[in-house]
């Protein structure tokens, strides 16, 4: 459906940040920020070990081989090496729509991060990829994630449900989109 990546485990870097595939030994890392209230107050709230377990084993590790060039990359500060967070070129679960995200430590929230990263994982989307249109979903109440999309390009369109048991629950998102040749031939 989609070109493969030219690169196997797909690298960007901006001036502050890089993204790298996340590994088995990243697992405290990801339980760390999906165990934190404050930054999962958007996503369906806290996972407890087993569920991030299986985050990480199904829609991170896993993801990578079902769906060559997508997935979720830690986020790395190149200054310190320290991991601020994810991004994430995925499909939403249960549909064929290409999302893209980003959940970062509350420490990194404020800095730009979330903007300077997704815009080059959209381009690679569009450009590398070959994806014709990418998505962005985020809570209704979730104003700055909200602003981020807006940021990078998106368009706000429609409140959507999704109808997978990931989503049960919640009420409508707020959804963004854009194709790529409009992305791409914005100024």
């Amino acid at each position: 459906m989609y070109r493969a990546s030219k690169i196997a485990g797909v690298t960007l870097a901006t001036a502050r940040l890089s993204l790298r595939r996340f590994t088995p030994d990243d697992f405290e890392l990801i339980f760390r920020l999906h165990s934190d209230p404050e930054v999962t107050r958007f996503l369906g709230g806290v996972k407890d070990r087993a569920a991030a377990e299986r985050l990480m084993a199904d829609r991170i590790l896993g993801y990578y081989e079902r769906h060559p060039g997508f997935g979720s990359w830690a986020t790395i500060e190149r200054a310190t090496g320290a991991c601020v967070g994810i991004h994430v070129l995925n499909h939403i679960q249960g549909e064929t729509i290409v999302q893209i995200g980003y959940i970062l430590f509350r420490e990194y929230w404020g800095r730009g991060y979330a903007t300077e990263m997704a815009e080059p994982l959209l381009r690679y989307g569009f450009v590398d990829l070959g994806v014709p249109r990418i998505a962005g979903i985020t809570d209704l109440d979730h104003v700055v994630s909200q602003h981020v999309l807006q940021k990078i390009g998106l368009e706000r369109r429609a409140d959507r449900t999704f109808p997978h048991p990931a989503y049960a629950g919640h009420g409508p998102f707020a959804f963004f989109d854009r194709d790529a040749a409009s992305w791409l031939a914005r100024a």
